[in-house]
């Protein structure tokens, strides 16, 4: 099926259809005629052909994303469905590329994306990051759960310490004074399989601050981010007399969280009315599926994906944005984890 049949069809020339199927019709083609030839066109089921159209307006309608380990994380779902969403929504597609944590595949990544004519590049971070050097793009590049040193870099990401102040003001706002948090590690330059995350300090120090400012006492315990991380690092905090105990725990991660609950049962201690317990992340599947649901500070990773997108597009229109950093609020969400502390005995 050829546009010369749409033409045949509609009774028109080939140069009436193309204008109207390439959007060029206003102040060209009357009304009656562009309608013939939509009706021609969709009885016979015509399709433009999508390189010429692509030759013609000079852009493919997609973009690449480039991601270290995100599209294999069971926290990149969010992120990764809702750019989908957005960039449908747009009339584009998504091209993907994962890196599946080997960070020195992305310049080829890049290469190839930039090789099938994408209009601009997503680049994703599974974990937070600040970027020293910026992935090398030959066209337009957008951040996404990280973002550069230089503040006229197009990025999107969230807001760690925001998130982590809502969680001290949530369990001070419960009537806790005595907490303890359990703050992953950051040590990039320790030589360890695992160096952790940027986000355990921003957490941990806004945490910190904001229980200063309100009279509250923290215990900080530094551990890792998973499930046993937070069983071993509560067991260390919860192992002390009655009194001097904790009445809430902040924890990193919602698998720290979830392991600082598994260490509350094993003192013999009831969550929330014993011990008050509150994760961060969200973490799809187990934050609202742990015994008792877990009160957590969520990650916006559906609005990262939507803006990364949306900037992304602007971006290869050649357009600005009044906010080059969009930095995202992580928002706190109340469940079952969390009440105010039993009275103090006499």
């Amino acid at each position: 099926m050829s546009a010369a049949d749409v033409a045949a069809a509609a009774g028109v020339s080939q140069t009436a259809v193309s204008f109207v199927l390439n959007g060029r019709d206003s102040g060209n083609i009357a009304a009656d005629t562009k309608k013939r030839i939509l009706e021609a066109a969709d009885r016979l089921g015509y399709e433009p052909h999508f390189v010429a159209k692509s030759l013609r307006s000079r852009t493919t309608q997609s973009i690449g994303v480039v991601t270290d380990a995100v599209a294999t994380s069971v926290f990149g779902g969010r992120l990764l469905a809702a750019a989908i969403e957005r960039a449908h929504a747009d009339g584009r597609i998504l091209l993907l590329m994962d890196l599946l944590d080997r960070d020195e595949l992305g310049p080829a990544a890049i290469r190839e994306l930039e090789r099938r004519q994408v209009d601009a590049l997503i680049h994703v971070t599974m974990g937070f990051r600040v970027l020293d050097q910026l992935p090398e793009s030959r066209i337009p590049l957008v951040l996404a759960n990280c973002t550069a040193r230089r503040a006229d870099e197009w990025s999107v990401y969230p807001d760690d310490a925001y998130g982590a102040t809502r969680a001290l003001e949530h369990l001070v706002g419960l009537g806790h004074r005595r907490l303890a948090m359990l703050t992953g590690r950051w040590a990039p330059d320790a030589g360890l399989p695992d160096p952790g995350n940027i986000s355990g300090p921003i957490r941990r120090d806004a945490f910190v601050a904001a229980a200063r400012l309100h009279g509250a006492e923290v215990t900080v315990v530094e551990t890792g981010w998973g499930i046993n991380d937070g069983y071993h690092a509560a067991m260390q905090v919860l192992d002390v007399p009655p009194r001097e105990r904790p009445t809430a725990i902040f924890a990193i991660t919602d698998r720290a969280a979830v392991g600082a609950i598994l260490a509350a049962a094993r003192h013999g201690l009831s969550v929330p009315e014993d011990l008050s317990i509150i994760g961060f992340d969200d973490e799809e599947k187990m934050a609202d599926c742990s015994v008792p649901p877990l009160t957590t500070i969520a990650l916006p990773h559906a609005a990262m994906g939507d803006i990364a997108v949306t900037m992304a597009i602007a971006a290869a229109g050649g357009k600005t944005v009044d906010e080059p950093q969009r930095v995202l609020p992580c928002e706190l969400l109340v469940r079952e984890s969390t009440a105010p502390p039993k009275p103090a005995r006499r």
